[in-house]
C-alpha cells in the first residue's frame, strides 16, 4: 500500500508533457480599390500553404509544401506544379508562416511607422514605404504575432491602388497534411523553376498567374 502511495506521488510529482502546439495558421482577406474585388482563403501548417482564391467566378486553388508550387483551377481540375527556387525554399525556415508577413517585411524594407491606427476595431501600427515604384502601407496588431490588418498598395507607374483587409485570424488550428496536397484527380503539368522563368514571359503556364511570387521565386 506504501509503494503504491509512492507511486502515485511520484507520477503528480513529475510535470507532464506538453503537447506541442501545431504552428498553425487560418485567415480570410478582401483585395479591393481599382481592380476587381477578390475573396482569399489561407491557411499554413508551417511552411505548408494553402489558398483558396476567386477570380472572375474561377476558384483557385494554390499549394506550396517543400519542393512545390501547384496553381489548380478547380473548374476544370486542371492546373501547374512548379518547381520552387533554392532562395524560395531557404526561406521557408526563416519565417513563422508563409503568408501575413508584411510587419516584418515592410520595416525591413526601410519602412518607417508613421502612426497608430484603428483597424477592425484593434490598435495597430502604421508602417509606410515610399520609393521610386510607389507608396507601401501596413497597419499590423500591436501584440507579438504582428498580424498584419490592412495593406494599402500604390503603383507609380500605373497609377492604381489595392486595399487588402484581412477580416479574421485564427492560430494553432489542427489542420491534417494531406489538406495541402493535390487531389489524385487532378492533372498537373510538371514545371521545372528554370523552364517556367524562360516561358513566362511568352505564355501562360497554368490557370493563373502564381498569386504568391515570394513562394515560388523568393522575397530576396
Amino acid at each position: 500500500m506504501m509503494l503504491l502511495a509512492l507511486t502515485l506521488l511520484l507520477m503528480l510529482a513529475v510535470p507532464a508533457v506538453a503537447q506541442e502546439t501545431p504552428n498553425t495558421w487560418y485567415a480570410e482577406r478582401i483585395i479591393s480599390g481599382d481592380t476587381p474585388p477578390i475573396v482569399e482563403h489561407l491557411w499554413s501548417k508551417g511552411p505548408k500553404f494553402r489558398a483558396e482564391t476567386v477570380i472572375g467566378g474561377h476558384p483557385i486553388l494554390t499549394l506550396v509544401d517543400g519542393e512545390r508550387y501547384i496553381t489548380i483551377d478547380r473548374l476544370s481540375n486542371t492546373g501547374v506544379s512548379i518547381q520552387r527556387s533554392p532562395a524560395a525554399i531557404r526561406e521557408d525556415a526563416e519565417r513563422s508562416r508563409p503568408f501575413g508577413n508584411e510587419g516584418s517585411i515592410l520595416p525591413g524594407a526601410g519602412g518607417e511607422k508613421v502612426s497608430t491606427e484603428r483597424v477592425g476595431g484593434r490598435q495597430c501600427d502604421l508602417y509606410r514605404l515610399t520609393n521610386s515604384e510607389g507608396r507601401q502601407e501596413v497597419c499590423v496588431s500591436q501584440d507579438q504575432a504582428r498580424l498584419p490588418l490592412q495593406l494599402r498598395v500604390w503603383r507609380r507607374k500605373s497609377g492604381k491602388e489595392a486595399v487588402t483587409r484581412y477580416l479574421d485570424w485564427v492560430s494553432g488550428i489542427e489542420i491534417p497534411d494531406d489538406f495541402f496536397e493535390p487531389d489524385s484527380a487532378v492533372k498537373l503539368e510538371q514545371v521545372s523553376h528554370e523552364d517556367y522563368v524562360r516561358r513566362a514571359g511568352e505564355e501562360q503556364i497554368g490557370p493563373a498567374p502564381p498569386l504568391f511570387r515570394g513562394l515560388l521565386h523568393g522575397t530576396k
